[in-house]
């Protein structure tokens, strides 16, 4: 073992979720960097005995709502250490004001990174709407595409867009040639408008199997692509409400580890009409029928947590511990270009980290080399 300087902290005795599996042995962090992860034994600095509990990379969530200083502070408790925040359709002049008060809410915290904003809408179908506000749907301009662009500064990352509507190719084509993830969700596409969405820049589907047609064998709409096309990454909510586990097991076999992104859809911290029941969220159903719609109302969001979608990928799909953190961390730090510093466990990369027992209950949480969470036993 090379040797490492006084000032580096230990996560000793603990499972390690590598990419090259699971190893037992230590984690070192130093200056909010990983600096060794492996078989390493006793060495200088502060030491943290996480008695046999696997450590893996933070989890990124890529669409959670709520003000972000709150979800930052809250989801370290579930193993979130950097996420996006969402941003639903409202008025021109509303959207904007929203993207430039994101600059003095997304100052340091002790806890989670807000890595950017996830806009889901504007630009979404009214027929796919589900519980987002329609009235405030409407086709992109290449004004308001440039006025987003210009007040986001740089913390537009991750766009939601169904392709059919007016411009709605257009949009996805100015987005991706902007560096900005364009993922397809609230749509009414057809095969043909997905394959083209593909072509056009379209790299995710938002929220699986929700807010788009159920697949037909004669009519495979955005669903039949994302389950065949490997451009695709899959953001699913698995929450056991929103995707049944059979639809998860589905999944995991057309797209494999790789193409899966587990996100929350979380609304538990932002203040809303829905009312809860078991693990989601619903709105009360409108007078007329909603394709959207459940017997409870139409599905609104969920009450999930990163760590209950990591077990339940273990439990439903009967993954194996390491494939489910990937779909937790990895993945969604690929997606939005942040994998060269967040996601696993590579000496360089940030130490953000996440502690967890067998039973899936998070026991610490580590952001910049910053233990910003310990659950007290």
């Amino acid at each position: 073992m090379r040797r490492l300087s006084a000032g580096v902290t230990w996560l000793t005795n603990g499972r390690l979720l590598t990419p090259r599996g699971v190893v037992r042995g230590s984690v070192g962090f130093r200056a909010g960097f990983l600096v060794a992860v492996g078989r390493h034994r006793s060495a200088p600095g502060t030491q943290i005995n996480v008695r046999g509990h696997y450590i893996a990379p933070g989890f990124v969530d890529l669409h959670v709502w709520g003000d972000p200083q709150r979800v930052a502070t809250e989801e370290i408790k579930g193993g979130t250490t950097g996420f996006l925040t969402t941003i639903g359709p409202e008025p021109p002049e509303m959207l904007v004001n929203r993207l430039t008060q994101l600059e003095a809410l997304q100052q340091p915290t002790h806890g989670a990174r807000c890595l950017g904003v996830h806009l889901e809408g504007p630009f979404l179908n009214p027929l796919r709407a589900g519980a987002l506000a329609s009235r405030w749907l409407r086709p992109p301009t290449s004004r308001e595409l440039r006025q987003l662009m210009r007040q986001a500064n740089g913390r537009w990352k991750l766009v939601t867009v169904a392709p059919e509507i007016p411009r709605g190719l257009e949009a996805i084509r100015w987005c991706a040639r902007r560096g900005i993830l364009v993922s397809v969700g609230h749509t009414d596409a057809d095969a043909q408008i997905a394959q083209q969405a593909i072509a056009a820049g379209a790299r995710a589907v938002t929220h699986i199997f929700n807010g788009m047609r159920s697949l037909h064998h004669r009519d495979p709409g955005l669903l039949g692509e994302a389950l065949t096309d490997p451009r695709l990454t899959a953001m699913v909510i698995l929450d056991g409400i929103h995707v049944d586990p059979l639809a998860f097991q589905l999944l995991w076999r057309c797209k494999g580890t790789a193409g899966v992104v587990l996100v929350t859809d979380s609304i538990r911290h932002q203040g809303s009409k829905a009312r809860a029941f078991g693990g989601a969220f619903y709105l009360p159903a409108k007078r007329r029928a909603e394709r959207a719609g459940t017997k409870r109302g139409i599905l609104a969001g969920s009450r999930l947590t990163m760590i209950r979608a990591v077990r339940n990928a273990v439990v439903f799909g009967k993954l194996p511990v390491s494939d489910a953190i990937q779909m937790a961390s990895f993945n969604p730090a690929r997606l939005i270009g942040q994998a060269h510093q967040l996601g696993s466990l590579v000496p360089g990369k940030l130490a953000d980290l996440v502690v967890f027992d067998q039973q899936f209950r998070v026991s610490m949480t580590v952001v910049g080399g910053e233990v910003v969470y310990q659950r007290r036993r």
